[in-house]
Parts: structure tokens; sequence; C-alpha cells
């Protein structure tokens, strides 16, 4: 019993800390902001509104996460109230396909949220084992919007005739990734040089676009010349001159290390 009691006094310390104190004409308002996996969201916002003459509205806000509307009621005499606010994520509409944009049907994705941090949005992906051979840099996560990897981490381990698949990207990379999210596996289908084309062309425009985040153009070229290479050899067109620049380092970096 003591044990417990010591734990829940911990939790309690642990939700103070993290609460911000608000001031607001004559009333604080202390608040604390989680996910769906009672995750502390880092770096959120609350903005407060008088609902009436006797509530208020504060309203929490979080990067790659659903803004929350919540009505505190003010009581008399008191002038100090702690609350907390979950916020959901953002709606993505989810897909697992495989290096040449095959659906792959036997794989599902979970988006629970537990095992991540605040800052990172968790897909969970199940691939059954004799379809994928596992590896890190065999699994990416792209995005409908910039057309650029995203993958931030990766876990991976088999449970009952699956690879259970852990990837996180960014809630600033949710935010911006448009409507559909990606989770790509290379599997053993040899690579299809028309879907190498597009990655190429997408390059080329992430190279032209100043706004484009910031290690999404590496990003993107890498993935191209580790899925795509012996494709890109075979073009008569010119290739992208950031993929060119990079296919002739990762060359030479060869050469050096044969000599």
């Amino acid at each position: 019993m003591y044990r417990v009691f010591i734990v829940a006094l911990l939790l309690f310390v642990a939700s103070s800390a993290f609460a911000l104190p608000y001031q607001v004409g004559d009333y604080r308002f202390d608040v604390t902001v989680r996910n769906s996996a009672m995750n502390l969201v880092p770096s959120f916002k609350v903005s407060f509104y008088r609902y009436d003459q006797s509530s208020y509205v504060a309203e929490a806000r979080g990067i790659g996460y659903k803004s929350v509307r919540k009505r505190i009621d003010i009581k008399p005499n008191q002038f100090i109230y702690k609350t907390e606010v979950v916020l959901p994520d953002l709606d993505r509409q989810l897909y697992v396909i495989d290096h040449n944009d095959g659906v792959l049907s036997a794989a599902y994705i979970r988006t629970d949220q537990f095992g991540f941090p605040g800052d990172h949005y968790g897909l969970t992906a199940y691939i059954p084992i004799e379809m994928w051979e596992p590896g890190e840099q065999q699994v990416e996560v792209f995005d409908s919007f910039w057309g650029a990897p995203l993958k931030k981490s990766c876990a991976i381990e088999a449970i009952e005739g699956y690879y259970k698949v852990s990837l996180s990207i960014t809630r600033k990379a949710l935010k911006w990734s448009g409507s559909k999210i990606y989770v790509v596996f290379r599997t053993s289908a040899p690579a299809n040089p028309r879907i190498a084309r597009r990655h190429l062309k997408r390059l080329n425009q992430l190279s032209a676009d100043a706004s484009r985040p910031a290690g999404s153009e590496e990003a993107l070229t890498a993935y191209i010349y580790n899925n795509f290479s012996e494709q890109t050899a075979d073009f008569s067109d010119p290739l992208s001159a950031v993929y060119a620049k990079y296919q002739a380092a990762r060359q030479r970096f060869s050469q050096l290390h044969r000599e």
C-alpha cells in the first residue's frame, strides 16, 4: 500500500511539473497537454476565451495534432484551476506498399502511439516474414505532399510469423505530410525503372523549391541510389544534378576502398 501511494505521488508530481501556468485575469490555470497515449505533448500552446460569466474555454494546440477546446467552469472563491487536455492525432490515410508501388495486402499498420515520444508520430507495421528481408534500410516512410522520405526511427522484431516494424516520423513532418502516408518496404521484386523516373522527377522539384523541408533533398537522393541505382544507370536522359553528384561521390568512395 505504501509503494502504491509513493507511485501515485510521483505521478502527480511529474504531471504537475509539466503543467504550464496561465494567468487570465484573477484566475490561474495550470494546463497539462497529452496525446492519445497520455504522453506529454512538447511545445504546446494554450489560448483562453471567456465563454460566459461562469466559465472559460481553453484551446490547446500542438504541432502535428488536432486542436481541442475544453470548457472550464469557474467556482466562487476559487482562483487556481488544474486541467488536462488530450490532443487527437491528425487524420491521415495510411498505405503499405513495396518499392514499386505494389500494395502489400498481407501487411497492415497500427497507429497507437504507445512507446513513441510526444514529438513523434508512430507507425507500427506488420509484414509477413516470408515477404521481406528485414533491415532498417529496407523500409521507408513517404508522404503525399513532398514525396520525400520521412523516417526518423526504426525498430524491428519478429512476432508470430510477422516482422513488427516500429517506425516514427516527426510531428512537424506529419503536419506537412498531406492526406496520405505510405510505408514502403523494399521486397525482392526487381525495381521498376518507371518508379525510378518518378522519384527523380520529384527530386528535381524538391531541388527547385526553396521551401522544401531541411534534409528532404538529401534523403530522397539516398533513397533513389540505394533502391534504383541499377535502373538509373541505364537512363539516356540527364540525371538530376544533385543525384549525379551523389552517385559520383558514392562510386568514388567505392573505388578508393577497393584500392
